[in-house]
């Protein structure tokens, strides 16, 4: 039996713990967090999942009470405490592989602290940027022959930051490309309280431009409720999806009129299964590798810090 450590059982581990039901094979399953309401709240979510599977679950409040040696460990806590967490880990379990939650890290240094860390231990980690394992979002890589695309996003009060993440790694997805430039310049001076406490997020607009030439532009608007929408474009197919509501539609030549797509976009807990097994039967899946995320995830934290330090020096990233 395959052991999974799962340490945060906040809202997105929450929703890992209820994909982690859904494995086809059994699992001895750790639930590791501080708050006992957390863990409360993910037990509940766990039993509202039908399993005829019979998987082992444990909930425990310390890394002290992992198990010595852990087949994958899922890491959704908070960026704040994640590279200490890690850390911890390491130095009490044999891990083999790992799945980061995003975003990373708050401190540059970690980066590249984390990635000696899981050298050293031969550790093989990738980040749950999902947009590329999701059925309706992997599929256009095949039907766009040029590569060379535009991605607009547009929506109001969304959590900007942590989730342009998924963008800008789904567009490096479909190009291959992991070098992009970053102009923060439109983006509201003053940045928001995140609704996760103690940590900032941005509205207004920022654009990125990757190496090959394919263009981003992400906009979140500071007030109203328009829903949060994804539009892919290349000379072959148009494709947007809501993510609000979870709707799909495409647009191809030669009449070019959208159609809805009969896919919806899975949330989390129908995602999880499917990356855990393919890990722990194959050693690999369609996340980002740690490394590649981290380049992605520099270029765009560097560049938010530089705006922010206009006008207030700060020497970490206030998101989550």
């Amino acid at each position: 039996m395959k052991n999974v450590l799962l340490i945060g059982a906040g809202n997105i581990g929450s929703r890992h713990l209820q994909g982690l039901k859904k494995v086809s094979f059994p699992l001895s399953i750790e639930v590791l967090d501080p708050s006992q309401q957390s863990l409360e709240i993910s037990k509940e979510r766990y039993e509202q999942i039908p399993s005829n599977i019979d998987h082992q679950i444990k909930f425990i409040n310390s890394i002290e009470q992992t198990s010595d040696e852990i087949d994958l460990a899922i890491i959704a806590t908070s960026s704040n405490v994640r590279a200490d967490v890690t850390q911890k880990l390491l130095l009490h379990s044999k891990v083999k592989f790992i799945i980061f939650e995003k975003l990373l890290f708050q401190k540059k240094e970690d980066y590249s602290e984390i990635e000696k860390l899981l050298e050293e231990k031969n550790i093989k980690a990738w980040v749950n940027c999902s947009m590329r394992t999701t059925p309706f979002y992997s599929d256009l890589k095949d039907r766009i022959s040029d590569k060379k695309i535009s991605c607009v996003v547009n929506g109001s009060m969304y959590g900007f930051i942590t989730n342009t993440i998924h963008f800008i790694d789904y567009m490096a997805y479909l190009n291959d490309c992991y070098d992009f430039t970053l102009e923060t310049e439109f983006l509201d001076k003053k940045p928001i309280e995140s609704k996760r406490k103690g940590f900032l997020e941005f509205t207004g607009s920022l654009r990125i431009t990757f190496q090959n030439g394919d263009l981003g532009i992400f906009i979140c608007y500071s007030d109203g409720e328009a829903p949060v929408t994804v539009e892919i474009i290349s000379k072959d197919i148009r494709a947007m999806a809501n993510e609000t509501d979870r709707t799909t539609w495409l647009s191809t030549k030669p009449n070019w009129e959208w159609e809805k797509t009969a896919t919806s976009l899975p949330f989390q807990s129908d995602l999880t299964n499917i990356v855990v097994e393919d890990i722990l039967k194959q050693g690999d899946c369609n996340l980002t590798s740690f490394k590649k995320s981290s380049k992605l995830h520099l270029t765009l934290l560097e560049g938010l810090k530089d705006f922010m330090n206009q006008s207030e020096k700060i020497d970490f990233y206030p998101f989550t």
